[in-house]
């Protein structure tokens, strides 16, 4: 795993642990709820970069890396939103595949049946976000491997997250956010569609389209410009 220093609130650093072959984010314990807004952002790029990577599925049973204890798959909820992680049994931390991490700050939604309508015009297949089954779009609206609804990153609560985000470090007596970028989440992000028309071709070719890898790329855009 890659060490990956943050900013801690209300002060200090804090280290956490990243595999981009694994796709996971392993936090100490408490070490999510210290992230401050800043280091938020910083963990999101990290992830954008670690997208690039071949990747391996996880294969439970999975050992906490502090005390090799087998660790629990755990359910909770954010919200309304659930999303799920593995937790160690003596409380050493977590291990959270970055799919659930997204869950849990409310950065991907489901579709709706119209959004999914017409997002079936233009696509035969997508990826399941959660295991990378192919879903037949035409016909269900949930992978019929893990259950999973068919899900993409949420411009507006990416929006949103951002906005929150920049005047929380304002309030920290950081440097405010440059205005004229305000907004630019929804622009960057409003080109998922075209970037999926352009990838009809691998769809054709009966690969199946990765909704949520396609908005993580317009959101790392995004993130690299701030």
């Amino acid at each position: 795993m890659t060490a990956l220093d943050l900013a801690r609130k209300p002060g200090g650093t804090l280290t956490v642990d990243l595999c981009a072959t694994c796709q996971v984010v392993w936090f100490d314990t408490y070490e999510s709820l210290q992230l401050t807004p800043g280091a938020t952002l910083d963990l999101l790029r990290a992830l954008h970069e670690a997208q690039r990577a071949a990747v391996r599925p996880l294969a439970p049973p999975l050992a906490c890396p502090r005390c090799d204890t087998v660790m629990a798959l755990t359910q909770d909820l954010q919200h309304t939103t659930r999303f799920s992680y593995y937790r160690c049994r003596y409380g050493h931390g977590r291990l959270t595949p970055f799919f659930q991490l997204m869950r849990e700050k409310n950065f991907i939604r489901p579709l709706t049946r119209p959004e999914l309508a017409r997002l079936a015009e233009n696509v035969k297949t997508v990826r399941c976000a959660s295991c990378g089954a192919p879903v037949d779009i035409a016909n269900t609206m949930v992978c019929g491997y893990c259950q999973s609804p068919v899900m993409v990153l949420d411009p507006g609560a990416v929006e949103r997250t951002l906005a929150e985000i920049a005047a929380a470090e304002q309030r920290r007596a950081t440097p405010a956010p440059d205005p004229d970028r305000q907004g630019d989440a929804i622009i960057a992000l409003a080109k998922l569609e075209r970037e999926m028309a352009r990838d009809r071709r691998a769809d054709d070719a009966g690969v199946a389209i990765d909704l949520l890898g396609l908005g993580f790329t317009a959101l790392g855009r995004l993130l690299e410009g701030r």
